[in-house]
């Protein structure tokens, strides 16, 4: 059973639903500078949260720490709480308890100076959550029953809803099942028409549970599939891999071992694919229980080993220990500059009383003087002292950040290379295939050693994308060719770039560009310099993309995304970030084909 948790579009008007998400359009909002502020923040919470937090939670984390910094910056209270709330959850899904703590009683802060009560509900019942995952019933149970008075005072269908899936959720566990099953279903009833069915969703559920203990299987049976079917429409991956094991286990206990494998073979592969730890630990759990009674020992005892080891790093002792010592530490650390100034301000006053008792005016105004020399220094010495800790944690934040990209866009950049190979080796030519794997080898040797850092001097980075686009050109036969060109004026052993930021556009330019060429094509890759930037330029004489869209028209719609587009968009904002110059991209239509022109700040090795 899980406990409801609550994320703060429902703060946002007009919030769509997971499937009218259009991902194109509100990257577009929050790269264009001339909307509003909030413009951009509210679309930032939808690609944060609706397109990624339930089906790639690393991206929704980065995300969602790029829409923070924006809300700091213009002073969005509001959008700081849902910012640290995505954070929070995501946290959550990680076992890092005590993280997800810091974000939650941030989030609260926030939400309050905003003086939304609606997001300060959904905020009291995710501060249950956290305590009730940590086995402190009694606080969580309290936090619900605020929470659920605050809604109902509001009121808040969605915040109800939570808390009474949340109470329920106690309720069940302390064994009053009655009292449970009368909370999931008044949630039901209140969420019906609610364009939103995440609630419906777990209430289902934990329904189905109760149901399938009081021995109503084929009851218990209909409501794991309406969960399933709820979660999939909404797209609530962590809910899908719940419903399937809910599902898998039914089949499980009536001896429908084929089945039971089906669904939890389904719901391993979704946790494992979207990082759900706690899911995957009770999946394995399930499919030991089916491989046990199938006699398949090896495979079995790999699936418990498993599930302890998922266990051990969800719920250790240690763990716990270290949710209160990061407590307490990070509340010192907020108090330290406050307390000191208390201390200051108690010792002039004793001071001040000396002095008036002596009568002697000229030592009171020196020591008056003394005290207010102190707390300006004490002020000033705070000031800078604050500054110099946020510019540190606004860097290493922005690194840390680009690290996560970067790891993505190298498992793009390998998925499509080996497509590549896949095509080839289907010629049925095994020399080429040979020598077609031996070129793949040395680039993706040079790929992982320059994936380690976060710039790479220009040359290297420049013999991987020569190297990847000798691989398509073989791929296709030499139906193009390709043409390097570096400014006379570029130093590529001392100029650093962010390794393979151009290469989503050369593989645009191959794929798209070189579509439908039996012959003749041509992709050129230049890098000027610009004053203080660097210009990657890649061009194709191609078909363009007018002339695509006109073509595909008459087609179905594709079902992918530009994924790597979407990255490296994310890594020149970081960029940006980083080093304080602008980055970004630009795309033009030639007459026949496309350029792209990347900008990046002009980067040298001993600066």
């Amino acid at each position: 059973m899980r406990p409801a948790f609550l994320l703060c579009t429902a703060l946002l008007s007009s919030a769509p639903s997971a499937a009218q998400i259009d991902l194109d359009s509100l990257w577009g909002v929050w790269h264009d500078t001339a909307h509003p502020p909030v413009d951009r923040l509210r679309a930032m919470s939808y690609i944060s949260i609706d397109g990624f937090l339930y089906s790639d939670p690393d991206s929704a984390a980065v995300l969602a720490g790029m829409q923070y910094d924006l809300a700091v910056r213009h002073g969005n209270a509001r959008y700081q709480g849902i910012a640290t709330t995505t954070l929070g959850e995501y946290h959550m899904m990680k076992g890092d308890y005590a993280r997800a703590l810091e974000r939650f009683t941030q989030a609260q802060r926030a939400f309050a100076e905003a003086d939304e009560p609606v997001a300060q509900a959904k905020s009291i019942s995710n501060m249950g959550v956290l305590l009730q995952e940590l086995g402190d019933t009694d606080k969580a149970l309290d936090l619900y029953r605020q929470s659920l008075a605050l809604a109902r005072a509001i009121p808040d269908t969605g915040s109800i809803c939570a808390a009474l899936i949340n109470i329920g959720t106690l309720e069940l566990a302390g064994g009053d099942t009655a009292a449970a099953a009368a909370n999931y279903e008044l949630c039901l009833r209140l969420s019906a028409g609610n364009p939103d069915q995440r609630d419906a969703a777990i209430a289902a559920s934990d329904l189905g549970i109760i149901r399938s203990a009081q021995g109503e299987r084929a009851e218990a049976l209909r409501l794991h599939q309406q969960c399933l079917d709820r979660a999939r429409a909404g797209g609530h991956q962590d809910l899908e891999a719940m419903a399937l094991n809910n599902i898998g286990s039914h089949h499980l206990r009536v001896g429908e071992l084929d089945l039971a494998e089906r669904y939890g073979r389904e719901a391993l592969a979704l946790a494992r694919a979207a990082g759900f730890t706690k899911q995957e630990s009770e999946v394995s759990g399930l499919l030991f229980n089916v491989y046990k009674q199938q006699g398949r020992s090896t495979e079995a005892l790999k699936l418990l080993e498993r599930k302890l080891a998922l266990q051990d790093s969800l719920r250790s002792e240690d763990g716990r220990k270290e949710l209160l010592r990061f407590g307490y530490e990070k509340r010192a650390l907020a108090d330290s500059l406050s307390f000191a100034a208390e201390l200051a301000q108690a010792e002039d006053r004793r001071t001040i009383a000396e002095l008036r008792a002596e009568r002697n005016r000229n030592r009171a105004w020196a020591a008056a003087g003394a005290g207010v020399l102190l707390l300006g220094g004490l002020a000033a010495w705070s000031w800078t002292d604050r500054r110099r800790r946020r510019e540190r944690f606004e860097k290493e934040a922005a690194h840390l950040e680009t690290q996560a990209l970067r790891s993505q866009m190298n498992p793009h950049f390998i998925f499509n290379a080996l497509n590549s190979i896949s095509a080839f080796v289907q010629g049925h030519d095994p020399d080429k295939a040979t020598r077609f794997l031996s070129r793949f080898a040395r680039v993706m040797r040079a790929v992982l050693e320059n994936s380690r850092r976060s710039e790479v001097p220009l040359q290297d980075d420049l013999e991987a994308l020569r190297g990847y686009m000798e691989l398509e050109r073989m791929r296709m036969d030499g139906r193009f060719d390709l043409r390097i060109e570096v400014d006379p004026a570029i130093d590529a052993q001392e100029v650093l770039v962010p390794p393979l930021v151009v290469q989503p556009f050369v593989e645009n330019a191959i794929w798209h560009g070189m579509a439908g060429k039996e012959a003749g094509g041509l992709i050129t890759l230049k890098v000027e310099r610009r004053g203080d930037r660097l210009v990657y330029i890649v061009e194709d004489n191609g078909m363009g993309r007018m002339a695509r869209r006109e073509h595909q028209a008459n087609e179905p719609p594709a079902k992918k995304t530009s994924l790597g587009t979407t990255i490296t968009r994310a890594r020149l904002d970081l960029v940006a970030k980083q080093h304080g110059r602008p980055a970004g991209f630009r795309t033009i239509d030639l007459p026949q084909g496309t350029r792209v022109e990347v900008e990046l700040p002009l980067l040298l090795a001993h600066d």
